[in-house]
């Protein structure tokens, strides 16, 4: 007697859940990574990036901003080059693509302009910084971005422990350059304003005079 070959049911396999992508499975993560929902945010912020948009995410949400137009571009690498110096001299790194991240959500995170940091500076991801490990943030407004550069940016930055925080305004009238600085508690307690023509003093570990004059020149 011979006997049908017995036909196996298919195996049901269920979902599983979605590996983190070594990108965003940094430290600050913890040892699970990412939940399902951070991942699918994380990878959709980082193909905005690929795709060369300013994207950034604040409060659980990716923000897009428009692209930085040249004036914008010009006053940062104004910044930059009145840091220089002092730069080169200490090993520091200019970042323009590192955001920091910004507790108390995991995922969130503020791209600044210019962002001062050592090249050790302890990390969330690869793609963010711990602010408490950064020197300095520096932002410089665009017409529609000085409420938010002036008043949300410093809480936020002063939230993620970012030593010194700079904010570049030519749509003042006049023209100003604030500094936030002594951070305590997690809030900046001096702030200091000048205008163009004035010269803003940074404290150590910068020790640096910065020329407005030069800063806001045509």
């Amino acid at each position: 007697m011979t006997t049908a070959p017995t036909r196996r049911r298919p195996r049901r396999h269920s979902p599983a859940e979605p590996r983190p992508h070594p990108a965003t499975h940094g430290h600050g993560w913890g040892e699970d990574g990412p939940t399902a929902e951070e991942l699918e945010r994380e990878r959709l912020w980082e193909r905005l990036v690929a795709q060369g948009w300013r994207a950034e995410i604040v409060g659980g949400r990716i923000v897009v901003s428009p692209w930085t137009r040249q004036r914008q571009a010009l006053l940062v690498d104004r910044v930059g080059d009145q840091l220089y110096a002092v730069k080169r001299e200490r090993g520091w790194v200019f970042y323009q693509t590192w955001a920091v991240h910004i507790p108390p959500l995991r995922g969130d995170k503020r791209l600044p302009d210019l962002l001062v940091a050592p090249p050790d500076c302890p990390r969330f991801d690869d793609s963010q910084a711990y602010g408490h490990g950064t020197l300095l943030a520096v932002e410089v407004c665009s017409e529609d971005s000085r409420h938010e550069d002036h008043e949300v940016k410093p809480a936020e930055y002063a939230r993620a422990g970012v030593p010194l925080m700079l904010v570049v305004d030519e749509f003042a009238t006049p023209k100003t350059v604030t500094l936030f600085r002594d951070l305590r508690d997690g809030a900046y307690r001096t702030r200091i304003e000048v205008t163009e023509g004035e010269v803003l003093e940074l404290p150590e570990p910068f020790g640096v005079k910065l020329d407005t004059t030069a800063l806001f020149a045509s």
